[in-house]
């Protein structure tokens, strides 16, 4: 009746026919027949879904392998190609070393390195799995005291890169360790988790949820932030021999691992690789599965241990670099052809500067260390401002065009607290 219809909330109203009354316009106020608007608004309604099903909406979002991703964008597919096939000759051979890094000193492996990768024993992993057994885990937490003494910033050379995983709740104890670490946030890579493999009942509702839930959660968790620090300053349109910027994406789409698990996407790697071009990658707090051609392996709960320090070494000497180099041995660098840096995407130039005509730069067109020490020192200092001083006599740049971007010069992280006896940057 329409006294009835007048109490329901205007957006529950789909269609609304009193069995036996004629048939009614088929057509709604904005020109859509009714019948097919009811079919799609009831067929798309993923929250519901999730809530009926368990099955979340990230689900459907289509192309999520990352086989597939590009199959409709054939410069990007090309581009990633490229890349890859340079990526598997030059990858050095996996290396791990079994150690407690509580009382190991990054500074003994002998050299610096371009990225480094780090996945903390965060409390989260343990809390979140509420005293459950799980597998093949060793969930027992570092507290940010020990985290804090870690000297990441040892073993990052004078420009490179952090990957920090966080978790979900451990945001804020990212930023504070990327800054007592010397790096500057600039980005941050998240990754939302797919169930579309979970196992469902009878009834098509998921069998055992692995949602993680909190004492100061609002919304259900299905996410986890990796955090990026660059240590140094670098400009994405002129180190391009170290940097190939907006290659992928800062969202990984991928299915959650197991129960109390916390193994991260494959996906982080090949995010890094097609990034950063430097050779010399570690990982920290690694386990067997996170073994891989291209990286040192680090962390107590390796089974193996193959570090050979003097043939790691060796894999990095010279200048070389593809196309030059076909293999793995020699240079730190990667390398890159015309035709990658034709395809990869480039930032928009900004009014007043030009981007560089030599794109592909080698370690000896470096700028001198007087002149890199003077662009670190002003993009390190302060709170992320254009930066200061004046530029090399060396060099015919103005001032605009040596003042880092913003997008360069990230974000500052939160002031640290006063700790005198653990030394910051």
């Amino acid at each position: 009746k329409s006294q009835d219809v007048k109490k329901l909330e205007p957006a529950a109203i789909l269609w609304c026919r009193v069995p036996g009354a004629p048939m009614m316009s088929g057509m709604a106020d904005d020109g859509v027949s009714v019948q097919v608007s009811e079919k799609f608004l009831m067929r798309n309604d993923y929250c519901q879904t999730y809530v009926d099903s368990g099955m979340r909406p990230q689900n459907y979002i289509r192309d999520l392998d990352y086989s597939n991703r590009y199959s409709e964008y054939p410069k990007i597919e090309r581009l990633i190609k490229l890349k890859d096939e340079i990526l598997a000759k030059r990858a050095t051979p996996a290396m791990s070393l079994k150690c407690d890094l509580k009382n190991f000193d990054l500074g003994s492996l002998g050299t610096k390195f371009d990225v480094v990768l780090v996945d903390p024993p965060w409390e989260e992993y343990q809390s979140r799995v509420a005293g459950m057994y799980v597998p093949n885990e060793d969930l027992s937490y570092w507290s940010m005291e020990e985290l804090r003494h870690l000297r990441v910033g040892d073993a990052a050379d004078t420009q490179s890169f952090c990957f920090l995983w966080c978790g979900e709740t451990h945001l804020e104890n990212g930023r504070e360790l990327l800054k007592r670490w010397g790096f500057r946030r600039v980005e941050d890579i998240c990754w939302v988790k797919t169930n579309r493999l979970a196992k469902t009942d009878h009834s098509g509702k998921v069998e055992r949820p692995t949602l993680m839930y909190g004492d100061t959660s609002i919304c259900q968790r299905t996410k986890e932030h990796c955090l990026v620090g660059v240590k140094g300053t670098l400009k994405r349109s002129v180190d391009t021999h170290f940097i190939h910027a907006n290659c992928d994406v800062d969202l990984i789409m991928e299915e959650e691992k197991v129960f109390g698990s916390t193994e991260k996407p494959k996906e982080i790697y090949e995010t890094i690789e097609h990034f950063c071009l430097g050779r010399r990658r570690l990982e920290l707090f690694g386990l067997d599965r996170n073994l891989r051609d291209g990286w040192l392996t680090l962390g107590r709960g390796l089974t193996t241990s193959n570090w050979n320090k003097a043939a790691y070494l060796s894999w990095f000497e010279g200048d070389g670099q593809w196309p030059e180099v076909k293999d793995y041995k020699g240079g730190r660098l990667l390398g890159s052809i015309a035709e990658i840096e034709t395809l990869r995407p480039k930032s928009p130039v900004r009014p007043g500067r030009q981007r560089s005509k030599t794109p592909i730069r080698s370690l000896r067109d470096k700028p001198s260390s007087s002149h890199s020490g003077g662009r670190r020192d002003r993009g390190g200092s302060g709170g992320g401002g254009g930066g200061g001083g004046g530029p090399s006599n060396s060099h015919n740049h103005d001032d605009d065009f040596d003042k880092p971007l913003p997008e360069d010069l990230g974000e500052m992280a939160p002031p640290l607290p006063r700790d005198d006896g653990v030394r910051g940057q």
